[in-house]
């Protein structure tokens, strides 16, 4: 939601400079309503269109890429950026105010327009930075194709492909304006089409969003009515298995039973506790995606699953590695949140069974407001064609267990707005990603210390 609207916000700030740049251009045909003086104003005031029209394109740029960018292509961070946007704006700031200057534009001449007097700019000293600084906008333009061939997004990439390509064609017809005796009427009619296409292309992206968001709601309706009458079932299956269970263990104690009927006594207890097992492993990941919320350091519930995880740790002779312990808050369940941790590490574990270095790394960053846990180990990792499937629910890739030990991890982080998934598996190893929203650190500690008072 909060990317929707910071991509909103940049397109809206676009369109308004290239309105601005349009109407720029269109006083220059005002001369039989205006007179010269008053239009020399209005087209510097009105130049902030144009000279801020390459900022806002790369801000559009920017924004995508810093909310919808792949993890493995973190150099373009270096190439858009905060800073590189500051300083280009600071620069196009520039250039608007030697435009009020003597050394930008010095007045207005007329040129001949066939019915139609037309006006043209006489540039100063400096009027060489305005033309070469519009025509830096073909960088804005090549920067923002290449960043929008790293997004994840399928239909943003689309989007902001065709954004780009749509504009440079726009450009590529509106730099005419640069020399004089070429009309209004051709850049016109491009930034119009421009302004259709991409009004389409808009709505398509916002449909396909919205009918993609109607689709989760109705799953997860469905989910919830699958989750209660699958509890009703649990309930009632538990009762007849209780008495079951009870009146097998009893048999079991019976020395009056021959060997035959003690052998299939223990059998029915075996099948009564795998029946019993199963009951609750399923009811485990129904509750799974019940949570009740606190603002909670991340830091604190990792610790803490390290501490319950410790003497196994110990036991296999496993080298945990967290250096750098890096402080978030999050609003969470911290027993079920504490539950994915611990999860983590035991299947890390289990999977360097047989290894002769085992070493898990856990590595903590934050950006955008989402914090990020790193969970690498040394194991013998997961076959490829299994990565989706290991979140399935019952199934597993080991000898023992029930399958559901992933699977209520990954339905525990999607109620709280999260994700897992597999960055890398190979024979070296394997590396989980945890996803949460982050809450703001600052104001976590100043609620704990009132809280403390």
């Amino acid at each position: 939601m909060l990317f929707k609207t910071k991509l909103t916000n940049a397109m809206l700030v676009f369109m308004v400079f290239m309105c601005l740049w349009q109407l720029d251009v269109s006083v220059l045909y005002s001369l039989d309503i205006l007179d010269q003086a008053g239009i020399l104003v209005l087209f510097k005031l009105l130049r902030i269109g144009s000279i801020m029209l390459p900022v806002a394109f790369l801000y559009v740029g920017y924004v995508t890429l810093k909310y919808q960018i792949k993890e493995n292509v973190k150099w373009m961070n270096w190439i858009i950026n905060k800073y590189t946007l500051g300083i280009y704006g600071a620069w196009s700031l520039f250039i608007y105010a030697v435009n009020w200057t003597t050394y930008g534009v010095t007045g207005l001449i007329t040129i001949p327009g066939g019915t139609t007097t037309i006006l043209y700019p006489v540039y100063g000293e400096w009027g060489a930075l305005f033309v070469n600084h519009i025509k830096l906008l073909i960088v804005s333009i090549v920067l923002t194709l290449i960043s929008s061939r790293k997004i994840s997004d399928n239909y943003l990439r689309s989007f902001l492909t065709s954004f780009s390509l749509t504009f440079l064609f726009t450009y590529m017809i509106g730099v005419l304006n640069l020399k004089a005796g070429t009309f209004i009427y051709s850049s016109q009619i491009a930034v119009m089409f421009f302004s259709i296409f991409i009004f389409f292309i808009f709505v398509r992206l916002s449909t396909k969003i919205i009918r993609e968001t109607s689709q989760i709601l109705k799953r997860k309706a469905k989910e919830e009515q699958i989750e209660i009458n699958t509890s009703g079932l649990i309930h009632e299956i538990g009762n007849p298995l209780t008495v079951v269970n009870g009146y097998s263990a009893l048999l079991t104690q019976n020395e009056q039973l021959d060997p035959r009927a003690k052998g299939m006594v223990n059998q029915i207890t075996v099948a009564g506790s795998h029946m019993s097992s199963i009951i609750t492993n399923y009811d485990q990941f129904i509750k799974s995606g019940k949570i009740n919320r606190a603002d909670t350091d991340i830091m604190e519930v990792i610790q803490e699953a390290l501490v319950l995880t410790s003497i196994r740790i110990k036991e296999k002779n496993v080298i945990m590695d967290l250096s750098e312990q890096r402080r978030m808050a999050a609003s969470m369940d911290k027993d079920k949140m504490r539950q994915v941790f611990t999860n983590l590490i035991n299947n890390s574990i289990e999977a360097m069974e047989g290894k002769e270095r085992k070493v898990i790394k856990i590595t903590i960053f934050s950006k955008n407001n989402e914090g990020t846990i790193i969970f690498a180990d040394t194991g013998a990792g997961v076959a490829r064609e299994e990565w989706d499937r290991i979140f399935t629910p019952f199934h597993t890739t080991k000898d023992t267990g029930m399958g559901l030990g992933l699977s209520i991890s990954q339905r525990i982080l999607n109620s709280h707005g999260g994700y897992i998934e597999i960055l890398k598996s190979d024979a070296s190893g394997t590396e989980f990603k945890v996803s949460i929203p982050l809450i703001d650190y600052k104001t976590f500690v100043t609620g704990q210390d009132m809280d403390a008072k």
